[in-house]
């Protein structure tokens, strides 16, 4: 409680007070408690952004036409704006109406001559050498301004006219002058007070029924929409991003004999893209023209069982029209992006919005495919084959990999990889006549000095050849055969095993960031992805997802094998490393080890010099009960030969 309110106490016993000046104070304590964060976490994407981002890494792809230049702005334009999402701007909103609270109550604070103290001179207005007559004079005039029936609109005018009184008596009793200067107060020594640190406006009775309307509206509006929004996205999406809801159809569409294609129906089946509409006639008009085009670029792939070709003959053959089946906005634009067919202006936003959540489905395709791997090994092993079940091995995960790496790069499954790369794909067929394609592995692979071009590759192309060549990357793989203990000679398979993977990009120097994906069709910024599976007779044993920005990623997995395999001494496993962006890097590599069974083996238990202390000396519990033992028997053993010197 304030120092003035300890002499407005009302004579009813109301001892809790509205003071505004403590209101004040705890307002700008707690909104200093909620800026402080809020700030961080609005200026923390603007740093990591302009400061670390764009500086620390840089993208690998050099602009090499107006059409690549404009999609490398945009990509870029992507990178930056990524953090400005709907809840930023909310959350910058809520800062600066913060601010503007805070500054108005500073702007409020109580002068320093207002929390001094009591001081009876300036609540009487006069100087301290003013004279007995004087004090009166002016107790006189300051109380007709004060006295409450003359300002019953003022709720402190009682207080104000107390504490007046409180001054001038303090000045012209000698007893109260003399406790006032011993204890600051003209009442002498008092109790502790508790004062109310509120604001004195709710005192009036106007303001009464706004300030509960506001407290209901927070309470009973404002709080559970905001925590029913939040119980509505937690569960609402898996850790790619993707609605869980599309868990039910992926599990319907995977399968271990899995169609790269099959991948387009599943990803426009998704809740993510079956809800594009289109919202204008141009569209419609622009996107049959698309569905044309992709007719006869089918044809021309000699593709059987084209699905916008069999969509088009049912709905012809069905007479009614709301029965007829309508093709996928969003199956149409994959199709397009992966023929290479170029995007009308009318549907771009939709194309790009498209393209951009594939990646993400894809991820957790396979990690649901992983999942289902796993199951069935569990159940196959426990339940002996009983439960039916769908099994997906590596195959299903390598295929649904492979619809990712033609999504990432704009070509079709049946495209060769080197057209990946922009001279190959657009202008080799204007130079090639009797000449072969080189391989793509072959060249990504070899060193700078070793990479030979075809002899019908004109010379003002191959330093740019070169140049895109060496965005991809140039992969060394290692993987190494441990047991957790190193002192062990003979392995065993009731060992722990640990397979370690490592992957150094050799054509990134040390020190510095991997570039992005390199693709001259996918125009967002995306991440090289690996993926690691370790497989026994087709089945996934193990997988993991390498990202990120180092040059040198490494993954362990660490295994019983008598536990997963039983008594089996002779291990095959096949390590596939698959990429997720780039078509024709992926590798795959046999694992050879033995294991020799426990029985066949025989150790010596070794044990520690403190371990055989240890067990020779006794337990803590014995140890403190075996001296006592020892006294209870010195002492028996003197009353017996007490006893025999009596006897005698």
């Amino acid at each position: 409680m304030g120092f003035k309110e300890a002499f407005t106490r009302q004579g009813d016993g109301e001892n809790l007070l509205f003071d505004d000046d403590a209101f004040i104070y705890f307002a700008i304590s707690i909104l200093t408690l909620v800026i402080l964060p809020l700030i961080y976490s609005v200026i923390k994407p603007l740093f990591t952004t302009y400061v670390f981002g764009e500086n620390r890494r840089k993208f690998a792809r050099v602009p090499k036409s107006s059409n690549d230049q404009q999609n490398l702005q945009l990509a870029k334009q992507e990178l930056r704006l990524k953090w400005l999402t709907t809840g930023y701007v909310v959350k910058i909103i809520i800062l600066v109406a913060l601010l503007l609270l805070l500054n108005a109550s500073i702007q409020s604070l109580p002068k320093a001559d207002k929390i001094k103290g009591f001081d009876p001179y300036e609540i009487l207005e006069i100087d301290p050498s003013a004279t007995e007559q004087e004090i009166r004079k002016a107790y006189r005039k300051i109380s007709l301004k004060l006295h409450p029936d003359k300002n019953p609109d003022d709720p402190q005018a009682n207080q104000k006219f107390i504490l007046l009184t409180k001054a001038y008596e303090c000045l012209t009793d000698e007893d109260k002058k003399s406790l006032c200067m011993k204890y600051g107060n003209p009442d002498g020594q008092q109790s502790l007070s508790v004062g109310i640190a509120m604001p004195s406006f709710l005192l009036k009775k106007e303001n009464r029924a706004a300030f509960l309307a506001v407290i209901f509206l927070l309470l009973l509006v404002v709080v559970p929409i905001i925590v029913l929004y939040e119980l509505r996205s937690i569960g609402k999406y898996d850790q790619n991003g993707v609605m869980l809801s599309n868990q039910e159809k992926f599990e319907r569409g995977l399968e271990e004999n899995l169609l790269i294609k099959k991948g387009v129906e599943l990803s426009s089946c998704s809740d993510e893209l079956c809800r594009l509409r289109l919202k204008t006639e141009k569209q419609g008009i622009d996107l049959e023209k698309l569905v044309n085009e992709l007719k006869e670029e089918a044809e021309l792939r000699k593709i059987q069982k084209f699905e916008i070709t069999e969509a088009l003959e049912q709905s012809k053959k069905q007479k009614n029209k709301k029965r007829r089946v309508t093709i996928s906005v969003a199956m149409i634009l994959i199709y397009a992006h992966l023929f290479g067919k170029p995007i009308p202006d009318s549907v771009k936003s939709l194309y790009r919005s498209t393209i951009k959540i594939i990646p993400k489905l894809v991820n957790s395709m396979v990690r649901l495919a992983f999942e289902f791997s796993m199951k069935y090994k569990v159940i196959q092993w426990r339940q002996r084959g009983r439960f039916q079940t769908k099994f997906m091995g590596a195959r299903c995960i390598n295929n649904i990999l492979q619809f990712s790496q033609c999504i990432v790069q704009g070509i079709y499954e049946t495209d060769n990889p080197i057209n990946q790369i922009e001279f190959f794909a657009n202008k080799a067929k204007d130079y090639i006549k009797k000449g072969k394609m080189p391989v793509f592995q072959e060249l990504v692979q070899k060193s700078v000095d070793q990479r030979v071009l075809p002899n019908w590759v004109p010379e003002e192309f191959k330093d740019q050849i070169m140049n895109e060549i060496n965005m991809f990357p140039q992969l060394d793989i290692k993987h190494e055969v441990t047991v957790d203990d190193e002192s062990i000679v003979e392995q065993c398979n009731e060992d722990i095993f640990s397979i370690k993977i490592t992957l150094t990009r050799l054509n990134t120097p040390e020190g510095e960031d991997i570039p992005f994906a390199h693709s001259n069709r996918y125009t967002y910024v995306k991440e090289e992805g690996w993926h690691i599976l370790i497989t026994y007779q087709n089945e996934v044993f193990y997988y993991a997802q390498l990202n990120g920005s180092n040059r040198v990623q490494s993954t362990e997995f660490k295994f019983q094998p008598k536990m997963y395999f039983g008594d089996v001494v002779e291990f095959e496993f096949v390590l596939f490393v698959i990429s997720d962006c780039y078509r024709g890097l992926d590798a795959e590599i046999p694992i050879k080890f033995k294991a020799k069974k426990a029985t066949q083996i025989s150790r010596a238990v070794e044990y520690h010099k403190e371990d055989q202390e240890l067990d020779k000396s006794l337990p803590f519990i014995q140890s403190m009960l075996f001296p006592m033992q020892n006294k209870v028997e010195d002492s028996d053993s003197e009353d017996e030969d007490q006893s025999k010197k009596e006897d005698e």
